[in-house]
């Protein structure tokens, strides 16, 4: 997993690639339900077989699909990929 987070999308498309279609459907589900590995969950997605996404996980699995064949759209309205409101710091004095 490590080395995928470290690779570029076109070069996860190609280490995935060599996956059969269910462990790659597997693969993209298991990503894209953390948060921090949704956008690789989709690249990921974006290669496999609707049939093994919804094996996988069911009618989410359809979700993962139609958002992976239209991934710029899904990104550019996906408040989990960007944050509109910063954080705000925590501190620990008592006031």
């Amino acid at each position: 997993m490590n080395t995928l987070l470290r690779l570029t999308p076109t070069d996860v498309t190609q280490q995935t690639n060599a996956l059969p279609d269910d462990q790659r459907g597997r693969l993209a589900v298991y990503c894209y339900r953390r948060s921090h590995l949704r956008r690789l969950g989709l690249t990921i997605a974006s290669q496999c077989s609707r049939r093994s996404l919804v094996e996988e996980a069911g009618h989410a699995g359809e979700l993962i699909h139609f958002q992976a064949t239209n991934m710029a759209a899904t990104l550019a309205s996906d408040t989990y990929m960007s944050s509109r409101i910063p954080k705000r710091q925590i501190s620990l004095h008592k006031v």
